[in-house]
């Protein structure tokens, strides 16, 4: 199979940033406007009038807190990737370690021209993979122990190459950035729930005050912020099916893609991870663990729910989507 350009996810490409776009700055002047109106009214019960805040200083001001906001916002977002590979507890791949690893993402990222991923393994037996990354130089590859000891050769390189293939289609700097206004809404409500997943690894909550007046205003803007995290999630399960086909691509082997999704979705059965569903990393990683199953009156309304955000396909339509090209392969042979 040839590599070829997937036109429906450059489509998504293109709203999810720009709905991105349009919710932070929604958001962020929301929240600008709840901080002003909390501060006047603080100046006026202290005694001080509030004359001063009028006219056109009352607009300057607005505007002034909500980019202060939004620089805060952006400021405390450019180790995002870092912070999501520290939430596992993967460490850097030294010359030496890993070799046939090393190897294997090197051979595939020259086959396909994008710079080699960063490689990182994670001290888990959950058999994960993701990558993240703002641009493709700069793009991180993270896998568990539990995944290098669960795959075979072929089905590795096979889970490999749909990893590369998201730094291919520029879609992983993409959903590392469509991500952040939702992302800090979910940090405070993980805060507030208890002990976040990462402190095991020593990674503290990233949830600051800055995503909590985020949060506000996402609030107040909230029919865009649903249509936000409906197009992120959209975009987030069209991502994976155009990997599919890019690893399918880059190593004309079908099956091994399906026997390895087959291996991690079973593996991930058999070990119950709550901590790793929390995480916002699940959105990034190859197979999501699955949710348990709701019951009760509104179970159809969840069921449905889950259907619209989710951010993978069910690894069932990926397999037989897999099988489907390797009958096409079989036949042109």
């Amino acid at each position: 199979m040839e590599w070829s350009p997937n036109r429906r996810l450059q489509l998504w490409i293109v709203l999810s940033l720009s709905v991105l776009l349009l919710t932070t700055l929604a958001a962020a002047l929301a929240g600008g406007i709840v901080v002003f109106f909390v501060a006047v009214t603080l100046w006026t019960l202290g005694g001080s009038g509030a004359d001063l805040f009028t006219g056109d200083i009352r607009t300057v001001l607005v505007i002034s807190v909500s980019g202060i906001i939004l620089s805060a916002l952006l400021w405390g977002e450019r180790n995002a990737p870092d912070h999501a590979i520290a939430i596992t507890g993967a460490q850097r791949v030294s010359e030496g370690e890993y070799p046939e690893l090393r190897s294997t993402v090197r051979n595939i990222a020259h086959q396909v021209a994008v710079p080699v991923p960063t490689i990182y393994v994670a001290p888990t037996e959950t058999p994960i993979s993701l990558t993240t990354g703002f641009t493709a130089r700069t793009s991180r590859l993270v896998v568990s122990e539990g995944l290098l000891d669960a795959l075979e050769e072929p089905e590795l390189r096979a889970v490999v190459a749909h990893e590369v293939a998201h730094v291919k289609n520029h879609d992983a700097a993409v959903m590392t950035s469509a991500t952040q206004p939702v992302a800090a809404a979910e940090r405070v409500t993980e805060l507030l729930r208890g002990p976040t997943t990462g402190i095991k690894h020593g990674v503290v909550s990233r949830a600051d005050y800055t995503d909590a007046v985020l949060s506000v205003g996402l609030t107040l803007v909230f029919p865009l912020w649903i249509l936000s995290r409906l197009l992120s999630s959209s975009f987030a399960r069209t991502r994976e099916f155009a990997a599919d086909r890019g690893a399918v691509a880059i190593t004309g082997e079908p099956a091994a893609l399906a026997s390895a999704l087959k291996t991690i979705d079973s593996s991930l059965d058999e070990r119950p991870t709550t901590d790793f569903r929390r995480t916002s990393i699940a959105a990034f990683a190859i197979v999501e663990p699955d949710a348990v199953d709701p019951a009760g009156r509104l179970a159809g309304f969840t069921r449905f729910k889950r259907r619209l955000f989710s951010t993978h396909p069910p690894t069932r339509a990926r397999i037989e989507r897999l099988e489907a090209d390797y009958e096409r392969f079989s036949k042109a042979e």
